[in-house]
Order: structure tokens, then sequence, then C-alpha cells
């Protein structure tokens, strides 16, 4: 008897298994990051704390995700702050009650409620929350809150005896602030023996501003751990067994999704993706269909790439736009001049670029732009007009 119509439609539709967008949610879709995970997870059991450093898309929110789901399963109360953007103590104080609200479960958050309640400072973990009392008091003394919301794992762990794991993500934008990373450091200096606190940032240059310069007040507060990108052997296995598994093959398409990517999570993880769907069921990837997710690929990051573009400098642009079309280092005579670059300040703006992880080094002594879609819609720029307009956008 053949199968009915509705029978049919019930048949399970195959997703695509390249997750490009957000955090990876499942610990088995995370390439390569076990070493990593293990020793931020034994730092945090024993009372210290991280510095995680990794370009942008560079899987740090992933990896702090499973870090969280890690701690919690070994008894640790958590809460996960995103910094990106932050502009106010006002704004400081919402991000890490709101992290504390979406996190805390159980004793621990009755504990919480019972403080914010005697505190009597308009903190809470339901709706509105501090933001609903700055907007009822404009004028609410938010210094004192902060220093009172940072102080809470110490009170958590003498009501319940749970050990705190605070992570801070993009904490470089919190030196927007005036102040505010000497406030953090007066607090959490007295934390051992009841929290840990790890710190995630994209920007190295800002990120040794608070952990390596002798003048800011986070000086050797963390053990630092950096993401490098995947090894592209465990990257090809990874993609070759999901599109089996999904009944399809990568076929010769495999190789150049590897090599172009260059191990950066996002852009594999994106032109996977649109390989996949490129590949019909049951059918095999080749050089064009790789050319064609490319493509794909490309279209969806134009809008960010377009943005990141316009805000580098003109000389940045122009170093960019070498290392992208030209070989050899911008630093070559002949490559300066192709973009219109004075030699002499080449060095000075590969650091800037460096210091905002716009570019990294690799094997060789080269230098290279950390994401291979920015370097080939800079190539499909190309140099014309370089020396002169450097600072237009290009398409």
């Amino acid at each position: 008897m053949s199968p009915s119509r509705d029978q049919r439609q019930r048949a399970p539709r195959i997703l695509n298994p390249f997750r490009y967008s957000g955090p990876l949610l499942a610990r088995a879709d995370i390439i390569d990051r076990e070493g990593e995970l293990e020793d931020m997870l034994g730092l945090a059991e024993g009372g210290h704390s991280i510095r995680l450093i990794g370009a942008r898309r560079y899987g740090k929110t992933t990896l702090l995700t499973q870090l969280m789901a890690d701690a919690e399963q070994s008894g640790l109360a958590t809460a996960l702050v995103d910094l990106e953007d932050v502009l106010s103590i006002g704004e400081l104080v919402v991000r890490i009650e709101r992290a504390y609200a979406a996190s805390l479960k159980g004793k621990p958050r009755s504990a919480v409620e019972a403080l914010f309640n005697v505190w009597n400072v308009g903190l809470s973990l339901s709706a509105g929350g501090f933001t609903a009392t700055l907007s009822a008091q404009p004028t609410a003394d938010t210094e004192a809150v902060l220093l009172r919301l940072l102080d809470l794992p110490r009170e958590l762990h003498q009501r319940t005896g749970r050990h705190t794991l605070v992570i801070f993500d993009e904490v470089q934008d919190i030196l927007a602030i005036r102040g505010a990373d000497g406030k953090l450091r007066s607090v959490i200096q007295h934390h051992g023996g009841f929290a840990s606190y790890a710190f995630a940032g994209s920007a190295p240059g800002l990120m040794d501003q608070l952990f390596a310069d002798p003048k800011r007040p986070l000086l050797e507060q963390a053990v630092g751990v950096e993401l490098s990108p995947l090894p592209l052997d465990q990257v090809a296995d990874y993609i070759e067994t999901r599109f089996r598994g999904s009944k399809r093959d990568a076929g010769t398409a495999l190789q150049p999704v590897v090599e172009f990517t260059r191990g950066h999570p996002q852009r594999t993880m994106l032109l996977a993706h649109y390989l996949w769907r490129r590949t019909p069921e049951h059918g095999t990837a080749d050089e064009e269909t790789f050319a064609a997710a490319q493509t794909d690929a490309l279209r969806h990051a134009q809008p960010h790439l377009r943005a990141i573009f316009k805000a580098l400098t003109a000389n940045e642009k122009r170093i960019m736009l070498a290392l992208a079309n030209l070989p050899g280092s911008p630093r070559e005579q002949a490559n300066a001049a192709a973009v219109g670059l004075n030699p002499n300040s080449a060095s000075k703006t590969l650091e800037a670029l460096r210091a905002s992880a716009n570019v990294l080094d690799v094997a060789g002594g080269r230098t290279v732009i950390t994401d291979p879609l920015f370097t080939l819609w800079l190539r499909r720029r190309g140099l014309a007009g370089a020396t002169a307009d450097a600072g237009e956008d290009g398409e």
C-alpha cells in the first residue's frame, strides 16, 4: 500500500546543518575548541579570571555560552553581560542586571530577588528592572547602584554558598565610560574565593589598554586565552560529515571552501551554508557550486563589509586594498605607491589594523586580512582610483 498524501507531507525536512548567525548552541557543532573550554572551566572553578581575545565573528560568544552551560552544570551561578556599545553607568547597570535576570535559576535567583528587595535601589529580575527606575528617576545615583550590583557575587555566596562566574563580553567597550574599568576592579579584586570573571574582547589594542597597560586598573587581573583560526583538517572533516549526514556530497568544492575561509569560524559556516543550499539532495558539489556559493556569501556580507570599509581611515583603506590586491608587503615602495600610501606611515597603520583585529599575522611572516570575504570584496573592487579616492566606497 503506497503512503498517503498526508504521510508524505509529514516526512521530516532535511535542515541546513550550517548555522552562521548567533552562537552555536550544541557542543557537537563547535569545531576544535574543547581545549579552550576545558581550560576556561578549570580556571573558573578554581576562582581565576580569564581574558579571552579573538577577532569579531571568531566564535567568542559561542564559546562563552558553552562555558556558561558547563559552569552551571558544575554548580556555579552565572551571568553573561554584553557590553557592546555601552555608553553610560546607567546602561552598564541595566546590562548587568539583565544578565542576571536571564541566567539565574532556583535558589540563587530567589536569593538575588530577596537582596534586591532589601537594597531598595530600583533593581529587579522581573521585566522593567532598572530601566524603569531610570525612567522614573533620571537623577538616580547610578554609580552607587553599580558598585552595589558588582558586589552581588559576594553577597550571593554569603547567602547560598554558591560560586559565581560573571562573563563580560566586548569588555573593551567599557573604555567609553570614563572610570568604569576602575570601578569594576575596585570591587572584583575583593572577590577571591567566591567569584570568577571572564573578559572577552575583539579589539586586541583596546584589550591591551585594559590588561597590559600599567596605567589601566585591570592590570594582571586575568589569565589570557587567545582564539586562533580553526585547524583546516578539522574544518574539512566537519563540513564533509555534515554534508554526508544530510544526503549530500561536498565533492571537489570542499577543498576550495577550506582554503578560502582559512579557519575563520563564522565565514566557514556561512560559505558551507550556501554551498549546502546550492547542492541538491543526493547531489555532489563541485568548483562551479563553490563559485556560486561564494558569490551568495559575498552578497549576504556586502552591507557589513561596506560599513567596515567606510569606518576605516584613508590610510587603513589603502593598506587593506594593498593586502587584498598586491603580492608582498604594503611597506614595499611599489605597493605603497600603487595605493597612494606614504611608505613611512605603513608600519603605524598596520599596527592600528592589528589592534582592531582587521588583519592578522600568519605563518611565514605574512600579514593577511582577517575576514576572507573582505579580501574577496576588496579584490573585486580592485585598485582603480585607489591613489585618489581611498576615502570612497567601492562595489
